[in-house]
């Protein structure tokens, strides 16, 4: 009787950088902005993976990884080092170049980050198409994720990874911890991030706009909207095309929070015409502006919506137009004013009888 050889035990290391506060940060914030946050928090994640790991899974406010190649610490520090640092510089933007207030984007600057690796047996389960790693040291690492690590950011090794590395925990600056799990007592080592974080300057609402100069033309009306809701719908795209009727359709980024330097394409029958959020610095309770240089007869055109509280439920909405016509539009100044300003009033009306019909936000 023929004897079959076992194949060789395969081994990996797993990997899984994690999102702490996700779920608060979920419960008690504007939902839709926190996805689209957390989405563009994990793609960064994934834009840094410096080792090419292979992604097994996407756990909510997680990536699990794997990689069957032999990893040393300085590696693993690279791929902590990128990831950790570009998810730090995207979270300012939210500081300070954003244009909503909602608590997503208010508090996203609070979200931390952790880091794990555990070194393991590779196996897979097979589902139809779909293969994952599977097994013992999947549930392994998975399990460390619920640790006594005694602070917010840290990076976190099994005591089979350190094994592995064969250098004294200490010299490489971590501390261990034995914790309890079911019936089994599990070390684990930790040391907190500060030492992988790069020094950048916070930066400011950068190309904000200062409103200095005095505009071509302002159109002035008072909607029955609350601002807060009046805000969500002229600045959220997906709802664009309820309030501005003369849009065949509009493209944009639905993953992205629109902030300063976002992009999107207004399309009205044939004609494209791309604008740009900006930064604004203004006094209003709420600003929002934007800018294009594709506009018919003109070199460019800025608008500027400062949105002010004026009573339970209603806001004063001041539109501020800036139109540089080139020599064709000079000659055709007055009607081109009044053509704008006449949709302006009607697209404000539009967005007043939306709220008004009790149309929800979702």
């Amino acid at each position: 009787m023929e004897t079959r050889k076992l194949p060789p035990e395969r081994k990996a290391f797993y990997f899984i950088p994690d999102i702490s506060g996700f779920s608060q940060f979920v419960e008690n914030t504007a939902i839709e902005h926190s996805i689209h946050i957390i989405s563009e928090l994990l793609e960064i994640l994934l834009d840094n993976n410096v080792l090419n790991m292979k992604l097994a899974e996407i756990e909510g406010d997680a990536l699990f990884m794997y990689t069957g190649q032999d990893l040393s610490f300085s590696q693993m520090e690279s791929q902590v080092t990128s990831m950790l640092n570009s998810f730090r510089k995207h979270l300012l933007k939210y500081e300070h170049q954003r244009i909503c207030n909602c608590g997503a984007c208010a508090t996203a600057i609070n979200l931390k980050i952790k880091f794990l690796f555990h070194r393991g047996r590779l196996d897979f389960i097979r589902v139809k198409d779909i293969q994952k790693p599977y097994g013992q040291d999947v549930n392994r690492i998975h399990r460390l994720l619920k640790n006594d690590v005694p602070c917010d950011e840290y990076l976190l090794l099994s005591h089979p990874t350190m094994e592995y590395l064969n250098i004294p925990a200490g010299d490489l600056g971590f501390n261990r911890i034995e914790s309890n799990y079911d019936i089994q007592i599990l070390p684990y080592y930790y040391k907190n991030l500060e030492k992988y974080k790069t020094k950048f300057d916070k930066e400011s609402n950068r190309g904000a706009i200062s409103l200095d100069e005095d505009p071509d033309f302002i159109v002035e009306q008072i909607i029955h909207v609350p601002i807060d809701k009046a805000f969500e719908l002229i600045s959220n795209f997906k709802y664009r095309k309820l309030w501005d009727t003369s849009l065949t359709e509009i493209d944009f980024n639905e993953a992205q929070v629109n902030r300063p330097g976002s992009k999107h394409t207004c399309i009205i029958g044939s004609r494209k015409i791309k604008f740009e959020t900006v930064g604004l610095d203004s006094k209003a309770d709420l600003s929002y502006g934007e800018r294009t240089s594709n506009l018919p007869m003109a070199n460019n055109y800025r608008f500027y919506i400062l949105l002010d509280k004026s009573g339970p439920g209603t806001t004063k909405v001041k539109i501020l137009n800036y139109l540089n016509l080139n020599w064709i539009g000079k000659m055709m100044r007055k009607s081109m004013h009044k053509k704008l300003e006449t949709k302006w009033k009607k697209k404000l009306k539009k967005l007043e009888e939306i709220a008004l019909n009790r149309f929800e936000i979702t």
